[in-house]
């Protein structure tokens, strides 16, 4: 069973992947697939220094991510355009995961862009991980050593947290401790094993 894992910026799917991946579930996380699109050599790395320039490689010869996020989180228009060229990248190279594995299995896949490119469709189940705003733009600043007001930007840049849950199967809350949380994935886990 396929299950795509979303959440808000700074909502605790990452926390969440990583726990699965503790408890010994499979997790596939879509930014990491992301971050290697963006590695030379790949035909998403040759358009993009074909768009920006020689600007956009980083001295480890990869594209520069700070360049690229000032980019794209200024302008729409940028950001739809790279998107374009990192999605069909991303989404080959989780089938070939996911392909690892066998049918029957719980997988996970970490999606943070779930509903917003209407990906879903891809996946037997979605999970939200919702968390206030307040607590999630803390933990953003934090994790990200970010201002205010740059985490205020990429939230907002975002789809509202109340439209995902509309779209979502289910949602784990993350607003209290970390123990609490692992109770509520855990919880989410056991109804899925029920389900299959």
């Amino acid at each position: 069973m396929r299950i795509a894992i979303t959440g808000s910026i700074g909502s605790g799917k990452s926390e969440m992947g990583r726990v699965l991946k503790e408890w010994g579930y499979p997790v596939i996380d879509t930014d990491v697939l992301a971050h290697e699109a963006l590695t030379k050599d790949t035909t998403v790395f040759k358009k993009i220094v074909n768009e920006y320039g020689e600007e956009a490689i980083g001295i480890d010869g990869d594209i520069n991510r700070k360049f690229l996020a000032n980019k794209i989180f200024a302008d729409p228009i940028e950001k739809n355009k790279v998107e374009k060229w990192i999605h069909p990248y991303v989404w080959k190279r989780m089938e070939e995961e996911v392909k690892n594995y066998d049918k029957n299995q719980l997988v996970f896949v970490e999606v943070p862009l779930l509903f917003e490119t209407g990906s879903q469709t891809r996946f037997d189940k979605t999970v939200l991980v919702l968390s206030s705003q307040k607590n999630a733009l803390a933990r953003l600043m934090h994790h990200r050593q970010i201002t205010k007001t740059e985490a205020h930007r990429r939230w907002n840049a975002q789809m509202s947290p109340a439209l995902k849950a509309t779209f979502a199967d289910d949602v784990i809350h993350n607003d209290a401790d970390l123990e609490t949380f692992h109770k509520n994935i855990e919880n989410y886990i056991n109804k899925l094993k029920n389900l299959k």
